[in-house]
């Protein structure tokens, strides 16, 4: 077999794998910050794109733009407000099981906490 054809091959079965291996993130979500009210996330995933919504804690349900899920890392942005005020919110963590241990930043990196999320049957 030539060196490219091998080569072919290895990233054949890496890119198979990272697919299969991706982690199920399907569903709703919740956790507590270090400080303030829960979070709520309903996430879709098709293949390694995500969507779906986040609840913030004025109740209104905010769409989740840029979602990836690439094995076990999640990455999405949230626009949202904050006294009033427009911002955007910019989320990465890593999923593991039952759990996914996310970092919630502003975009301008001013405000940032970490979640520990479960899934939630409610």
């Amino acid at each position: 077999m030539s060196s490219w054809r091998a080569l072919s091959l290895v990233f054949l079965v890496g890119a198979v794998a990272s697919v299969l291996l991706a982690a199920d993130v399907s569903g709703k979500w919740a956790g507590k910050g270090e400080q303030g009210p829960e979070w709520v996330f309903n996430f879709k995933v098709d293949g390694s794109n995500v969507t779906g919504t986040m609840q913030g804690a004025d109740g209104k349900e905010r769409p989740i733009n840029d979602g990836k899920l690439e094995g076990d890392t999640l990455s999405f942005s949230v626009n949202s407000e904050w006294q009033g005020q427009a911002i955007k919110l910019v989320m990465k963590g890593r999923v593991s099981g039952e759990k996914i241990e996310l970092r919630v930043d502003t975009e301008d990196g001013a405000w940032g906490t970490d979640l520990v999320l479960t899934r939630s049957s409610k």
